[in-house]
């Protein structure tokens, strides 16, 4: 049962965070009036990514990352089963 949980926890973070997208508050509006950050929207590092390729290359070390979480999270819940299991008995 806790496996369930656990699954559902992280399929409904995996999911959440595909559908986020870009939201701007105030589309009419150009340029925020009392910033310090640069006018510039253009993102320098993204584009030279999306350029070279190198975009999927952070895209899959994410994926990466969040698979083993995963998987560390339900050889940890067998885990802690086994052990209730021989608790109890």
């Amino acid at each position: 049962m806790k496996l369930f949980r656990i699954l559902a926890i992280c399929c409904f973070i995996i999911g959440a965070l595909a559908g986020l997208t870009q939201v701007q508050a105030q589309p009419e509006q150009a340029q925020v009036e009392y910033s310090s950050a640069p006018a510039e929207t253009d993102i320098e590092m993204a584009d030279t990514l999306r350029q070279d390729g190198k975009i999927w290359v952070v895209v899959v070390v994410l994926l990466t990352v969040m698979a083993g979480l995963i998987i560390y999270l339900i050889t940890l819940d067998r885990k802690v089963g086994k052990l209730e299991k021989q608790f109890k008995e």
